[in-house]
């Protein structure tokens, strides 16, 4: 080989091992970088925050807290999210009002307010919290919210609960501690003897500041770290994080209890959701608690379905025109009752032997022509689905005849996470929908359908004891229960068999005149005053495209879809009028009378 040819290997040799080394370091800049702050401003540390500047706080009206609360606002405009935690402490058995209150910003600026010298909450500090703008992350933080609400009166709003971001992003979902040390490989110290020190000393200990800050500090770190594997990039994209990135991702489940909102979610799902009971870690502030999680390894055992949900086969009308597809079940239903005939071909199709009552009419029609695929129309996975039910039975079980039938619109393909997220998602509507119709869904007074009567209970109880164990009842207590029944039965003088009777099947239960099913309530609220069920239908359907971000939506699946459909009906005289005036399309139904003035 001679010179030159040895000059051009060296060269395409060097060219390789730059474009490598190009490739690593872009690769992996986070973990480098992050290694490199460490080396250099914390050396022997492992802190994901090597810039932390930790300011302490004490008074509300003092010109440095001012300034402080005023850079935390300035820190926002970049990433609008903040490390949110508070401490207090116990006296007696009794929870004393929050005495610390931590915020951080990305940037590693960490305010620590003493709320138990200032008092009172700063008009620029309460601003900030109850900027919706700015969302507050760290784990169970609306507990928090509602501490600092009971106890100064001020309101956090945009509160997201990590645990959230990690079941997303398909992690575990942990304690603050276990997420730090997973995501950010970075050890928060979660003593018992420090998290139950005294926050409100006169002055606090160098590890009691360094401890508060580094949640806050921390929930912020693992929040990045966690879009970052929501959405991941190209390793050439090194653009920073937008609120445009996670934003729509994170709207469902801000301000919303994450242990609560999977129970719900699960309930509203027949279960057919996945559980996996995790204990999160114990600290000063809670006990241990038991949590719903998805895991996929258990989703696939419980309610799950792996073989093709649908058949597409094809239904066509006597002049074999196209009506819908069908699944083979009713296909075969068709030829059974003789009302089909089969029609060989490469495809199940079935032609009716009878005109059916409508054709396949515009993009409505096309809908219902187009064959599906057995997929999660979210992420598209296809190994296992659930049916997801986008307006939710609870509500369309009240719909009129007319809008609850052809509801395969709305049945949609989801695998076990994505069906899991989506019903904690839906629990942001149904607060939404329990405020605005006054028809509430949660335990409460509402929601209880006969109240037990006090008086009533203790009669029964007597009654049932005099009659079945009178011999081994105390003389005392048996003249303590006799003078119950007597008190209630104030027309009898003496204790009979007929009165025990009576009394031990009495009836306990009071029925509650508040009471009202939140779905029915929700209905007839949209029917009679909101718009019709055409507009509840429209807040389910925008709902789960604004949530969920579905890639693989079935062609032509449309947001308007039952407005369109009831129209095609309406113009081909095939829908009641009083129907369309339910379904919130007046226009259509005083059209509609003009051209049928006697039906």
């Amino acid at each position: 080989m001679n010179g030159s040819s040895t000059t051009t290997v060296k060269k395409w040799a060097i060219l390789a091992a730059s474009v490598g080394l190009v490739y690593v370091l872009v690769r992996h800049r986070y973990s480098l970088i992050g290694q490199v702050r460490r080396r250099i401003f914390l050396p022997g540390a492992s802190n994901p925050i090597p810039f932390k500047q930790i300011e302490v706080l004490t008074t509300s009206q003092d010109a440095a807290t001012q300034k402080i609360i005023k850079e935390l606002k300035s820190q926002c405009q970049s990433l609008q999210v903040l490390g949110f935690d508070c401490e207090w402490i116990t006296v007696g058995g009794s929870r004393r009002p929050v005495a610390l209150l931590q915020l951080s910003s990305h940037r590693g600026l960490c305010a620590l307010f003493r709320l138990c010298c200032m008092k009172q909450i700063p008009k620029d500090l309460r601003e900030l919290l109850e900027d919706d703008a700015i969302v507050k992350v760290g784990v169970a933080p609306q507990a928090d919210a509602m501490k600092l609400s009971h106890d100064y009166g001020v309101g956090v709003a945009s509160t997201l609960d990590l645990r959230f971001l990690a079941v997303m992003a398909g992690h575990k979902a942990e304690g603050l501690g276990r997420l730090s040390h997973t995501h950010l490989n970075f050890a928060l110290d979660k003593n018992w003897r420090l998290a139950c020190s005294n926050w409100e000393a006169k002055q606090l200990e160098e590890v009691q500041l360094n401890y508060a800050a580094n949640d806050a500090l921390a929930a912020v770190a693992i929040f990045q770290k966690l879009c970052r594997d929501l959405e991941p990039r190209a390793f050439w994209d090194i653009r920073p994080l937008t609120s445009k990135d996670w934003l729509p991702k994170i709207q469902p489940f801000l301000d919303v209890d994450f242990t609560k909102g999977f129970s719900i979610g699960l309930s509203s799902s027949n279960a057919s959701g996945c559980t996996v009971s995790s204990s999160s870690p114990m600290t000063a502030k809670s006990k241990p608690k038991k949590i719903l999680v998805p895991d996929r390894q258990y989703c696939r055992k419980l309610g799950t379905q792996s073989k093709a949900f649908y058949d597409n086969c094809l239904l066509q009308a006597p002049d074999g025109e196209l009506l819908c597809t069908i699944d083979r079940r009713k296909a075969s239903w068709y030829l059974n009752q003789n009302l089909g005939t089969h029609i060989p071909g490469e495809t199940f199709t079935v032609r009716l032997n009878f005109e059916p009552a409508g054709r396949a009419v515009g993009e409505v029609g096309r809908y219902y022509q187009t064959p599906k695929e057995n997929q999660c129309v979210v992420c598209g996975r296809r190994d296992a689905y659930i049916r997801k039910n986008v307006v939710p039975r609870e509500y369309r079980r009240h719909f009129p005849i007319v809008m609850k039938t052809h509801t395969s619109h709305d049945v949609l393909l989801l695998c076990p996470t994505c069906h899991q997220l989506s019903n904690v998602s839906d629990l942001r509507v149904r607060t939404k929908l329990a405020t605005k119709c006054d028809a509430p869904f949660k335990h409460g007074d509402g929601m209880v359908k006969y109240h037990e009567d006090p008086i009533l209970r203790s009669v029964k109880s007597a009654g049932k004891a005099l009659t079945y164990q009178s011999e081994k009842i105390p003389p005392a207590r048996k003249a303590e229960m006799h003078q119950i029944l007597l008190d209630y039965y104030k027309d009898c003088n003496e204790i009979t068999d007929e009165l025990l009777k009576e009394a031990a099947n009495i009836d306990y239960r009071v029925e509650n005149d508040d009471y009202c099913q939140h779905g029915e309530k929700v209905v007839q609220m949209y029917r009679d005053k909101f718009g019709g069920l055409i507009e509840l239908e429209r807040i389910w359907r925008e709902h789960f495209l604004l949530t969920m971000q579905p890639k693989f939506l079935p062609y032509l699946w449309n947001v308007n879809h039952n407005a369109d459909r009831l129209e095609v009906r309406a113009s081909e005289g095939r829908v009641d009028n009083a129907d369309l005036l339910v379904a919130g399309l007046e226009a259509k139904a005083n059209i509609g009378s003009k051209l049928n003035p006697n039906p």
